[in-house]
């Protein structure tokens, strides 16, 4: 395998626009509408994603069982494939995955998406020392205090001096890769479609791929959650374009591991099991809508969160599931963003692990996306070294695989996406806590506050 090449956030607020740009100077106006313009442009990214995955959840959730999705992954993998497609092709394509700006305009805003996403991934910063002391050999170190004797909390006192590690700066560790592999028939991939990959989407372009150098890229992106993702490459296949995404965050306030007990857990209204709860009281948003109730509890970074949808009946997540379209979804995420949303809760939530794979061809085409995978039809001539007819290259596979798990410091998910190229050959003290107890089927949703895009989402239908 030769390689080739490889490789800003809070919520928008629009009223920056009319009014908080009044008085600056021009370089300053200039710069600040430049951030407005590009979070403007990852945010209508991110609602084409949610959208889209939305109607993919839908078809998946028609099984019975535990689903984990990574809408951005979806999204990203198959706005790289849309990139290439040209005519009705691509307009069938941008229709089921509801994208609405200019190719350029996507492929300029996906550049933009990585970068506020991995922009949260502090842990390599040095640690933040306590006043008065400094970073010397990499730890923190000071004079004590006037007695000669105290240092600051979290310090000791060695020798004359006080020293200690010193807080680590708030991290989020998520890793967003893209790659185009291409297989024995990649000469057939144009060395411009491979550039705007490199430039727009920051991806790692090889050539003379093999299945193996395939399913090792994703593991290697992928902190090894995903080991394999596809199956098999045969002769007819020119290249796969490969999305993975890995998440891994501590909760602002973690759940104390002693307070972690076993529980019921209605799997339906006549069976039960018993899993590990955690519990915590503490001040959480919190909103009530008909037919459920949903809860976001932050990581350290407070852009990111996870969002859990709580039925009001133990059977109902999958009508839940059913009216949270995409509208209803970015209103309960506003919803929950409002401080007012903020009381006392006393959550108990299971710890959980999932993991799920599936073939997203079916349920693409039930959203009425066909040509793409038409060998006789497909027009992905934006791809390809000359305009070639359409069927020359079509979409052969579309694999999708997330992992997740959830426990009492940290949640640690992980998701890949490979679409295979084919040719045709808080509130007042006196206020009792609210109970929020997970202890039926639920939803969840991962959300990046700065863009609005859904990292994962899934349905908990067995914790164990």
């Amino acid at each position: 395998m030769h390689r080739i090449g490889s490789s800003v956030g809070g919520a928008l607020v629009g009223a920056v626009l009319a009014t908080g740009l009044i008085g600056l100077a021009a370089s300053e106006r200039a710069a600040a509408q430049l951030h407005i313009a590009v979070e403007a442009r990852a945010t209508l990214l991110a609602k084409s994603y949610n959208a889209s995955a939305q109607q993919l959840f839908a078809q998946l959730a028609a099984t019975p069982g535990n689903i984990v999705l990574s809408p951005y992954s979806v999204g990203t993998a198959m706005t790289m494939a849309l990139t290439g497609a040209r005519g009705d092709t691509a307009s069938e394509m941008a229709r089921v995955l509801m994208q609405r700006m200019a190719r350029e305009a996507i492929d300029t805003a996906n550049a933009e998406m990585i970068a506020i996403l991995k922009g949260y991934d502090h842990s390599g910063d040095p640690p933040v020392c306590p006043p008065g002391t400094a970073l010397k050999a990499g730890r923190c170190e000071g004079p004590p205090a006037a007695d000669g004797k105290q240092c600051f909390f979290g310090m000791r006192l060695e020798g004359k001096s006080c020293v200690g590690d010193g807080t680590p700066a708030i991290s989020a560790r998520l890793l967003a890769a893209n790659a185009l592999m291409l297989l024995k028939g990649g000469d057939l991939i144009s060395d411009d479609y491979a550039a705007t990959l490199k430039t727009r989407y920051g991806a790692d372009v090889f050539r003379q791929a093999s299945l193996d150098d395939i399913n090792a890229w994703v593991s290697r992106n992928t902190e090894g959650k995903i080991a394999k993702l596809i199956d098999a490459v045969d002769d007819s296949s020119a290249a796969v374009l490969l999305n993975a995404v890995y998440f891994k965050a501590r909760w602002a306030s973690a759940f104390d591991k002693k307070l972690t007990k076993d529980d019921t857990f209605n799997l339906s209204r006549s069976l039960k099991v018993q899993v590990p709860l955690m519990n915590e009281a503490g001040s959480f948003s919190l909103v009530s809508r008909g037919g459920y109730r949903a809860i976001r509890l932050p990581y350290q970074v407070a852009e990111l969160g996870m969002v859990i949808v709580l039925p009001d009946d133990i059977e109902g997540a999958g009508e839940v599931a059913r009216r949270l379209g995409p509208n209803e979804l970015a209103d309960l995420f506003a919803a929950l963003r409002n401080g007012q949303a903020r009381k006392p809760v006393a959550l108990a939530l299971p710890r959980f692990k999932a993991e799920y794979k599936a073939d997203l061809m079916p349920p693409f085409q039930a959203a009425g996306m066909h040509k793409a995978f038409d060998a006789a039809s497909a027009d992905f001539s934006g791809m390809t070294v000359r305009p070639e007819p359409p069927g020359t290259i079509h979409i052969g596979q579309i694999a999708h695989r997330a992992v997740i798990e959830v426990s009492e410091e940290t949640t640690e998910a992980a998701a890949a996406t490979g679409i295979v190229m084919v040719t045709a050959s808080a509130a007042p003290a006196q206020r009792p806590p609210e109970p929020f107890r997970v202890d039926r089927p639920f939803l969840f949703y991962l959300v990046d506050d700065a863009s609005g895009a859904i990292l994962f989402q899934g349905r908990i239908a067995d914790p164990r």
